[in-house]
């Protein structure tokens, strides 16, 4: 089975992808790492500012070295796993034997 590489776009830095991306480090390791002081580590996850042009990109190579997104997957990207129509038709059996129980159950506690 193939993968399918997605055209590169620019990540919209957001809080929590920014503290996905820090991880364990410290706010002054990792602003330090891209260029920032500690506070304005603090501000970008805290959402009193976000990162300009310059440290989204700053950002962006940073998340590239480490690979972070890179197995990220878009939601609805698996394959079926089985004929839906036969599935379907196998539920519907089920609910109604299921609903065919309960009535004979009913019928007997009476």
């Amino acid at each position: 089975m193939g993968t399918t590489t997605l055209p590169k776009r620019e990540i919209q830095w957001n809080p929590p992808l920014i503290r996905s991306l820090r991880g364990k480090r410290t706010q002054a390791e990792f602003g330090a790492l891209v260029g920032v002081p500690q506070n304005t580590v603090w501000r970008w996850e805290a959402r009193r500012a976000r990162p300009d042009a310059e440290h989204a990109r700053r950002l962006s190579r940073l998340a590239e070295r480490e690979r972070f997104l890179a197995d990220w997957k878009l939601a609805g990207s698996l394959p079926p796993l089985g004929d839906l129509e036969e599935i379907s038709k196998r539920v519907s059996a089920m609910v109604q034997r299921s609903l065919a129980r309960s009535l004979r159950e009913m019928a007997d506690s009476h």
